[in-house]
Order: structure tokens, then sequence, then C-alpha cells
């Protein structure tokens, strides 16, 4: 079961990785997909390459921290389920900050990866 869930998490992890390409132009997820351009909660002010800037930078750093938080899971490292705890807060709370608000795009803009955050933050705390 360790195996399984730290690998799950570590290709989470890596699917997460996908919205760097996204912010930075390299490909588009979704065909004419803007993101994170519009991102509601974020001041209005911020310049289009800021913006994907920022994103880029945040969503890369938290979700290779998410990536090593698998293997260490995987590892069985005592710093497994912290570094992935923390790592899916981190990542989730950076997809609702650059969401756009328009709930039919909710699901290309990282909504599945939040709840699959949130049950993995409950099983790793309920594992403990």
């Amino acid at each position: 079961m360790r195996f399984a869930a730290g690998a799950f998490i570590a290709f989470h992890g890596l699917v997460h990785l996908m919205y760097v390409g996204q912010a930075l132009r390299w490909f588009e997820l979704r065909p004419a997909m803007a993101w994170p351009i519009g991102a509601r909660l974020l001041p209005s002010g911020i310049s289009d390459g800021a913006l994907r800037s920022f994103a880029a930078i945040t969503i890369g750093i938290t979700s290779a921290t998410l990536i090593a938080g698998g293997v260490g899971i995987l590892l069985t490292a005592g710093w497994g389920g912290w570094v992935t705890i923390a790592s899916a807060i981190l990542v989730s709370l950076l997809h609702i900050l650059l969401w756009d608000g328009d709930m039919k795009t909710s699901t290309d803009q990282g909504l599945y990866g939040v709840i699959i955050n949130v049950i993995i933050v409950v099983w790793i705390l309920a594992a403990r």
C-alpha cells in the first residue's frame, strides 16, 4: 500500500507540473485556455507576463515538493508525509488563487487536483 500511495502522489505531482507548461505557454492543456490569465483573487494590475511567471514558479516548486513527498513516502522517510501535506495544501491554495472564477472551466484549472490533494492530506493524517 505504501508503494502504491507514494507512487500515486509522485505521479500526481507530475500532473500538477503540466500547469507550468500552460503558464509558460509551452503548450495548451485545452485549446484556447488562457490560464492563469484572469485570476480573480489576484490584483488586476498584474501584467500577464508577471502572472504567468508567478504561476510557473510557484506551481513548479510546489509540484516538485509534492513529487519529493511521494518519493519520501515510497522510501518510508519520516519527512515524506509532512512534505506531501504541506505541498498538497500549498499547490491547492495556488490553484484556487489562480482560478478565473468560471465554474465551467474549473476542472481545467486544477479542480480535480485540489480534490485529490484534499483526499491525500486526509489519508495521510488518518494513517498517522
